[in-house]
């Protein structure tokens, strides 16, 4: 890392650090045009993985003709199927506006005709000549049936002859009365059928003079929008039916609300509203949806209760995540996305389709809009491989994997980008700069979050709050710099608030609860090292691990798997040693014995291999009968060949002895066996640096048991060897 003496002399960096390989796939996704090649990322929480992708997005040019309006307007053939209209980007609630003036416009004409005296005249002759043809018609059988000596009396709906004379039925005979009066009904009937053809035809005529008015009125608003809107061939089939479905309800437009006949009649106004759908007059081309549900995504129809039923109408489409962000991107976070059950397949569906479809529960059908647009998901490398092996369809439509690594090389290079990015975030967050030292401090926890020498984390939200925490205590200090000792405070203070757990321990070291000798020799007893998490802390613990032989034909005994306290990989480990005693100890005589492995005091379980050496060794103790020094705790795996095999918490578990031995009382003896190829994970603490430096703790690096078993025993593994050979012989010859 390059000198400086604090972090406002360099150029902040506000970038990815350390993700070559991603950025290259994100690159790739971004710029290739084509629907298939939806992106999974993938990484840990605090790898920079989001901030990353909306800057990747935000640096991409969009194609501006790919970003529309949408306005869902009434279909006046199927009121049940909206018709979706497209616009260019801002022109939608131009159009809605438009429409909202035409209309109001076109009430104002149609009111304004309609009360025009011209037209009243034109009605009232109209009406006028009606009620003389239909007196005319009355007069005439009025008076003949007064020839006859009957008199009319009419209703709404038929026509009634009674004589005049109460005394005529009696003067003339019952057969001309009834012939009289029979005419007379039928002539009735006649005049019936020609006054309601005549209402028909003036009720026809004044509809034609209506309609003839309402085109004078509406035609040249509908043309002057034909021609606004010439270039949209939707639009103008909308405007075709609005333009003959006013003219054949022209009477809406000018009778009075209590003229009208019900409740529906009331809200005609409401087919001629425009749904502004989705405006993009400030379109935002990613959308990050963080509540998936299905609704939220491809958009809902709401609905209210009406007189105890459900009502719903075109103006109550909304949109949803997909609509808004059509033409740009779209983040979803994969483990909110798999919560509900019915949003993985109906994104595949709308991938497959590509349009977006509405659920209108049956009461609306929403025409599909067309989907164009980039889905990118954010997930773990576990979520990744559960969809892969369990959908085959997941490859067809996300074929860019954008993998996060959780850590980087450790070169100048990335230690200089940390530098500038913790100069920038001081400069965003108005902290404090850090000096030199302090930010030698935050790598160095850097390298030691990835327990490797030659590694860096890219977790920088554990980065951050090593900062925000030493601002913190460089404010408290009044100190104009965060120096070293506030980044050590802000560590210290962390595992404070959470190592409960590992102090409750560590007490029961000392209290000597937990039975653990860290001095003497023991036979079959040994120190073998374990780690525990509990939550976001991790810490090592010594565990005593004794084995106890016999003759026998059982074999290896595990003791934690007879109890079902063992897993897999540690069940594993143990089998293997089998191997390795048949292969270096049973080639001149069957093998044959007892052998019971146990951890003692584990009360919640164990699994792992790194534990095989150090059941080995304490096997081999106890077969050859030979202590082993209990000063000197062991980790690593072996193999069936005796080699050493590398295992992870290194660094915790060599600190979890040293702890133990410190509260017992360290004797500048004790020390830790590690794998030899492990040595690029020995990234302690500086108190234990200290204590290695100056010999007060020790770590002995080794490849094979043999290497092992000489520094716990301190004997020739050929004499080690010929002993255990000896008992095993012994456990054989028992057999027989």
């Amino acid at each position: 890392m390059k000198k400086f003496k604090n972090t406002s002399e360099i150029e902040p960096y506000d970038g990815i650090i350390g993700q070559q390989r991603a950025e290259k796939a994100m690159q790739f996704g971004l710029k290739m045009n084509n629907p298939a090649y939806n992106i999974y990322v993938s990484g840990n929480c605090g790898s920079g993985r989001i901030t990353y992708t909306i800057k990747a997005i935000e640096s991409q040019q969009i194609d501006e003709s790919k970003i529309k309006d949408w306005c869902y307007v009434y279909n006046f053939k199927d009121p049940r199927k909206p018709i979706a209209l497209d616009f260019p980007a801002g022109k939608g609630s131009e159009f809605k506006t438009y429409m909202e003036d035409l209309i109001e416009c076109l009430t104002e004409e149609i009111n304004d005709a309609f009360e025009n005296e011209e037209y009243e005249l034109t009605k009232n002759k109209l009406l006028q000549t009606y009620e003389f043809e239909k007196e005319k018609l009355l007069k005439n059988i009025r008076d003949y049936g007064k020839e006859k000596g009957f008199k009319l009396k009419s209703s709404s709906s038929s026509f009634i002859f009674i004589p005049i004379d109460d005394n005529y039925e009696d003067e003339i005979s019952a057969e001309e009365f009834c012939k009289t009066k029979k005419e007379l009904e039928e002539m009735a009937i006649q005049v019936l059928y020609k006054l309601k053809s005549l209402e028909e035809r003036v009720k026809q005529v004044v509809i034609e003079t209506e309609n003839q008015i309402g085109k004078l009125v509406v035609e040249p608003y509908i043309e002057a929008a034909r021609k606004k809107y010439s270039d949209n061939k939707k639009v103008i089939e909308y405007l075709d039916a609005l333009e003959e479905n006013i003219i054949e309800s022209i009477y809406y437009f000018y009778l009075d609300e209590d003229d009208l006949k019900d409740k529906y009649d009331k809200d005609y106004a409401l087919k001629y509203e425009v749904n502004l759908f989705v405006g993009n007059d400030n379109f935002s081309k990613i959308i990050v949806e963080n509540d998936p549900r299905p609704s939220n995504l491809f958009g809902r129809v709401e609905y209210e209760y009406h007189n105890g039923n459900l009502k719903t109408d075109f103006t109550k489409i909304i949109p949803g995540a997909f609509h808004k962000a059509n033409g740009g991107y779209v983040i979803l976070y994969v483990d909110q996305l798999l919560r509900y059950a019915n949003t993985w397949e109906l994104l595949k569906k709308t991938l497959k389709t590509k349009q977006i479809d509405i659920e209108g529960q049956g009461f609306i059908n929403p025409m599909p809009i067309p989907c164009d647009l980039k889905i990118i998901l954010i997930g773990s490398k576990y979520l990744y491989n559960l969809i892969y092996n369990y959908d085959p369809e997941f490859m067809k439509y996300f074929k860019v994997f954008v993998d996060f690594d959780d850590e980087m090389d450790k070169t100048e290079e990335n230690e200089d980008a940390i530098s500038r990015f913790i100069s920038y975030q001081c400069n965003k967050n108005n902290y404090k700069h850090l000096t030199y030292d302090a930010v030698t401090k935050v790598i160095n926890q850097s390298m030691k979050m990835v327990e490797d020498k030659n590694k860096l984390s890219t977790n920088f939200n554990k980065l951050m709050d090593m900062i925000d925490e030493g601002n913190l205590y460089a404010k408290m200090d009044g100190s104009k710099y965060i120096e070293k000792r506030h980044i050590d405070r802000a560590i210290l203070a962390k595992k404070n608030r959470i190592d409960k757990i590992e102090e409750k321990i560590d007490e029961s070291y000392k209290n000597e609860n937990t039975l653990i000798d860290i001095e003497g020799k023991q036979v079959g007893v040994i120190n073998g090292l374990s780690v525990l998490s509990t939550g976001e802390h991790t810490f090592g613990k010594p565990s005593r691990i004794t084995v106890a032989t016999a003759c026998g034909n059982r074999g290896i005994v595990n003791i934690e798997r007879e109890v079902k306290m063992s897993g897999s990989i540690h069940n594993k480990g143990v089998l293997i040693l089998e191997g390795y005693l048949a292969e270096n100890f049973a080639q001149e005589f069957p093998l044959s014995l007892n052998a019971y492995i146990c951890f003692e005091q584990n009360y919640g379980g164990v699994d792992g291999d790194s534990a095989s050496s150090a059941e080995l060794y304490a096997l081999l103790s106890s077969l050859s009968n030979l202590a082993i020094k209990q000063n000197i705790a062991v980790t690593g795996s072996i193999n069936q060949k005796g080699q050493i095999q590398v295992v992870g918490g290194i660094p915790k578990k060599i600190e979890g002895f040293y702890y133990c031995c410190k509260h017992k009382g360290l004797t500048g003896e004790q020390g830790v066996i590690i794998p030899a190829k492990n040595e690029d994970n020995l990234v302690l603490c500086e108190e234990v640096e200290e204590a290695i430096k100056n010999k007060k703790f020790h770590i002995y690096k080794v490849n094979k048991v043999e290497e092992a078993m000489e520094i716990l025993t301190d004997e020739k593994f050929n004499i080690i060897k010929e002993l255990s050979i000896k008992k095993l012989r012994k456990y054989s010859e028992y057999k027989k």
